[in-house]
Formats: C-alpha cells, sequence, structure tokens
C-alpha cells in the first residue's frame, strides 16, 4: 500500500515513497504552496476496500428481472444502496463488483493496472527537498582558556599597532610623546617628527649672484609647513640648468645644511610655521641661465 501525506498548510494530498521519507529525514516540500513540512507526522492511515464475493453478487442478480426496464431499475437501486465507502463497479466479464480506491487528489500518483503498484508523477520529483534543511546552532560552553587567549591577542594586536603608529599618534596627540619618549628608552626605539613631504611647499625663491664673490650664486627661498604639526626638515634638491633647459649641476642639502642651528634641526619645523632659507653655490665658471628645486626626505 502506497504512503499518502497531507500538507498541513494547504491540505494537499501527495504519494510518497519510503526512499524519500529516508532521504531527507522527512523533511519534503509542497509542490502546491512550497511549504516545508515532515511527511512523517502528516502520514494519512488508509483502509483497502472489501471485495465483495460472487455468491453475494449472484444473489443480487437473480433477484433483477430479465427485461431491460426492470434491469435499469435494479441497477439504479443498486448504485443508489451500495454502502458509500465501497463505491462498487460492475464487471460484466467476470460478473464481480471490483471495488475502486477512494478518489484522492489530482496530485496523487496514479496506480499501475497491469503490474500492481505506483508510479510517481513527475511533478513530484519537487517533493523532496533539494538539499537538506541548516539545523540550528548549538550554543558551545564558555571557555575560559580561550577568552584569555583571545584577549592577550587583541593586546598584543593593539600594542604593535601603537609601536608602529607612534609618530603619528604622537604628531596629533603632543601629550603623548613624553610617554613614547620613556618607553622607546627601555625598547632602545626613537619617536621621529612625522615626514609628510605632501604638506611641505617651498615658495618665493630667488637665484641672484653674489656682490662680492665671483661664481657664488646666492639662492633664497621660502619653506613652508600647512601640517597642523611639526614636521621634520626635508632635503633640498637644487639643480642648475643651462640655456637650453639642460641640468649642468644638480645637489641637495640636508637640514644641518642650510640651518646653522642644530636645536632648530631637531625640533623640526612647526605647524603652520614657514622658513627662510639661505644657500650659496661656487658653480666654478659653469655657465647656468635658470634652476629647479623640489624637496624630499631620505
Amino acid at each position: 500500500m502506497p504512503l499518502v501525506t497531507s500538507c498541513p498548510e494547504c491540505n494537499t494530498q501527495f504519494v510518497v515513497k519510503k526512499e524519500q521519507l529516508k532521504a531527507f529525514e522527512g523533511q519534503v516540500r509542497c509542490g502546491t504552496c512550497q511549504h516545508v513540512f515532515n511527511a512523517k507526522t502528516y502520514l494519512i492511515k488508509q483502509t483497502r476496500a472489501k471485495k465483495i464475493a460472487p455468491t453475494k453478487v449472484e444473489a443480487v442478480l437473480s433477484e433483477i428481472s430479465l427485461n431491460a426496464d426492470t434491469q435499469t431499475e435494479a441497477a439504479e437501486h443498486i448504485e443508489l444502496t451500495a454502502p458509500s465507502h465501497l463505491q462498487d463497479q460492475f464487471n460484466e466479464d467476470t460478473g464481480v463488483l471490483a471495488p475502486t480506491s477512494p478518489a484522492l487528489p489530482t496530485a496523487v500518483a496514479q496506480a499501475d493496472s497491469a503490474q500492481g503498484q505506483y508510479q510517481t508523477p513527475s511533478f513530484l520529483n519537487d517533493l523532496t527537498v533539494d538539499e537538506p534543511l541548516e539545523k540550528g546552532w548549538r550554543r558551545k560552553p564558555f571557555s575560559w582558556p580561550l577568552f584569555i587567549v583571545c584577549v592577550l591577542l587583541m593586546m598584543v594586536l593593539l600594542a604593535q599597532s601603537v609601536y608602529f603608529m607612534r609618530t603619528e599618534i604622537a604628531a596629533l596627540y603632543p601629550r603623548t610623546k613624553p610617554l613614547f619618549t620613556q618607553i622607546c628608552q627601555h625598547l632602545k626605539c626613537s619617536v621621529p617628527l612625522p615626514k609628510n613631504i605632501n604638506l611641505l611647499t617651498i615658495d618665493d625663491s630667488d637665484m641672484q649672484e653674489h656682490l662680492t664673490y665671483q661664481n657664488v650664486l646666492v639662492f633664497s627661498s621660502t619653506l613652508i609647513n600647512h601640517a597642523n604639526y611639526a614636521q621634520a626638515y626635508p632635503n633640498i634638491e637644487l639643480t642648475l640648468t643651462n640655456t637650453e633647459d639642460e641640468p649642468v649641476l644638480r645637489r641637495t642639502f640636508q637640514a644641518s645644511e642650510y640651518l646653522q642651528n642644530q636645536a632648530v634641526v631637531s625640533q623640526g619645523i612647526a605647524a603652520k610655521d614657514e622658513m627662510r632659507i639661505k644657500l650659496h653655490l661656487n658653480t666654478t665658471d659653469i655657465p647656468v641661465a635658470g634652476y629647479r628645486v623640489s624637496l624630499n626626505y631620505p
């Protein structure tokens, strides 16, 4: 006997196989409303209809008149008086009232009369769930050792971030610089000044011959810090060119060369501050027609 289950959402009945029930622990999807339910929970109990013995049929037929009118009235009488759960059907060849199975909804598979087995229609292939249902997450017990290890790893990560970003932190928060300086004394490190070349410009530059000495050029300019914090003094690269704008002499000046006071060099150029610079260049009879200047950090 086939297994029939009913959808609890739309009450549609379906024929299911034992293989389908075992595949996903009974979880199926209704082909009508797409509702997922447990087919095992909503199985419908079925009862087989009892066959009427041939002797009883012959006894009934013996009471029917042989004329056509009487037979028609008797047939109508049999159909009306027959039990509703049998819904019998008369077979003229065998003379036996063969019972038919109770009518199921259109979604139920039709029986194979030749083999006596039920075949599942193609549309019932969607009845089973394509993939197993996700089971709820199981809450694991709290582990203190694992919690302590995670906290320690977070502290190590935070310490590394502070160590490598100590220059930026000290620049944005000047009050933290003494603390970083004390820590670096034990770690044998330093807290250098920031070096953001994009916030430095050189302006109002000029190149003139020295009034007293020959073959000596005097370069003057103004270094401007646009940052909101002090920065280290950059290197100044000066390139002298000829009349065809080709470089004939190039030199890089460090902060200790264009600034005489070493204390000023260590403090850096203050936030939003300007520094006037003057350099003397010996050209040694090299014809100079122009110059180019740029800033960089080592």
